[in-house]
């Protein structure tokens, strides 16, 4: 059986990632799980971005935790190192506008990545209030996911909604921490698998690999016992992975 496919921040190959184009896209090629990283701008807007700078998406050095939101919300964000002027037009998406977008596709799923910047600077609860009170309209279709396992502790303790932990390394403690937080889901960078793996730690959890970019990638970290992968290339994976969606 083939994996469940992941759009990793959106399709990054052919879209500027973490942005509403790219999202939207993918949901019309018929992607049912997407994935996004939220950053926190100084006066509490949840803003789409992985980094805790804005010099990839918009070609300015800016620390978002550091910079209110006016300060950043008329910048081009079209990634112009891999795109160069083709998206010039794209501004930072928020995250408030992701849920609507959601919202029009009920049966899509999306992992929201609490960032670690963000919940240094800000505080987990803040953090938390902030991303919950941004995705409303579709929290019901979302799961709160983070490196940082005291984070998903406390979204346990304040909401009831699934979560998914991105294992910071392969080791027996994060096996221990993972069992003692019964996340819904596990993640795991492919690069941090041993070589000679032969299963991954079987639990309540559904596993997810990233980044996976091939059909034969997909079908050997299913055999593993990954139930999900996340992918760049979604739409062209979804030919060659029939159970992904």
């Amino acid at each position: 059986m083939m994996p469940i496919l992941i759009a990793h921040r959106g399709e990054p190959e052919s879209l500027p990632e973490n942005s509403l184009v790219g999202y939207e896209a993918v949901l019309q090629g018929g992607a049912s799980w997407i994935e996004t990283d939220v950053q926190i701008t100084a006066d509490g807007v949840p803003v789409l971005c992985h980094d805790p700078s804005l010099l990839k998406i918009t070609g300015h050095d800016l620390a978002i935790t550091a910079t209110d939101y006016a300060g950043m919300q008329d910048l081009p964000a079209g990634y112009p190192e891999r795109f160069a002027e083709r998206f010039s037009h794209l501004r930072i998406a928020r995250l408030d506008e992701l849920a609507r977008l959601l919202a029009w596709w009920p049966r899509a799923r999306a992992f929201v990545e609490l960032k670690q910047p963000s919940l240094d600077d800000h505080g987990i609860q803040r953090c938390i209030d902030i991303v919950l009170q941004a995705l409303e309209p579709c929290l019901s279709q979302c799961i709160l996911i983070s490196f940082e396992h005291g984070a998903l502790q406390q979204v346990r303790r304040c909401c009831d909604r699934p979560i998914a932990w991105v294992l910071p390394e392969w080791s027996e403690q994060a096996r221990q921490q993972a069992a003692a937080l019964q996340p819904e889901y596990l993640f795991c960078n492919r690069k941090r698998l041993p070589a000679d793996l032969t299963q991954l730690w079987p639990g309540p959890w559904t596993w997810a690999i990233y980044t996976v970019n091939t059909a034969e990638d997909a079908g050997r970290f299913a055999a593993l016992g990954a139930g999900m992968v996340e992918t760049d290339v979604i739409r062209s994976l979804m030919q060659a992975v029939p159970a992904g969606g």
